[in-house]
C-alpha cells in the first residue's frame, strides 16, 4: 500500500498507509485524543473522523477544546437535524440555505403557509 505523510500542527510529520482515517491517526497519537476527537481538519477542509486520507495533508484533530471548531461542527449538525425535523413533520417544506455563522445557524424553509408560533412551539 502506498505511503502518505501527514503534517501535524506541531509541526511534526508522521508516514501512514494511504486510506488512514483521523480517526486512526488520532489513536496512533494517544489513546486520550482518540477518545476526546470530534472531527479533523484536511487541508483546510472538515474532514469526518471516519473518512479516508489518501494523499499527503495537513492534517488537525479537534476536541470540544477547539471551541471555534467545537461550535461550528455542533451548529452545522444542528442545522441539519432541525431541516430534517421539519421536512419529516411538514413533508412538503423546501429546504432552502441554512448556514453556521457567528453566533448561531439559522434555516430558510420553502412552504406554502408560515410557521406560527405553535408550530414550533
Amino acid at each position: 500500500m502506498a505511503q502518505i505523510s501527514l503534517s501535524l500542527p506541531d509541526g511534526n510529520s508522521r508516514s501512514y498507509d494511504a486510506g488512514i482515517t483521523p480517526a486512526q491517526v488520532a489513536a496512533d497519537i494517544s489513546t486520550s485524543l482518540a477518545k476526546k476527537a470530534i472531527s479533523a481538519t484536511v487541508n483546510g477542509k472538515h474532514w469526518d473522523l471516519q473518512w479516508p486520507v489518501d494523499t499527503d495533508a495537513d492534517i488537525a484533530i479537534h476536541t470540544m477544546k477547539d471551541e471555534a471548531q467545537a461550535n461550528e461542527l455542533v451548529r452545522h449538525d444542528l442545522a441539519h437535524i432541525m431541516a430534517r425535523a421539519v421536512q419529516e413533520i411538514w413533508p412538503d417544506t423546501k429546504v432552502t440555505i441554512g448556514p453556521v455563522i457567528d453566533n448561531g445557524w439559522y434555516y430558510d424553509f420553502d412552504r406554502a403557509e408560515p410557521f406560527t408560533p405553535e408550530d414550533l412551539g
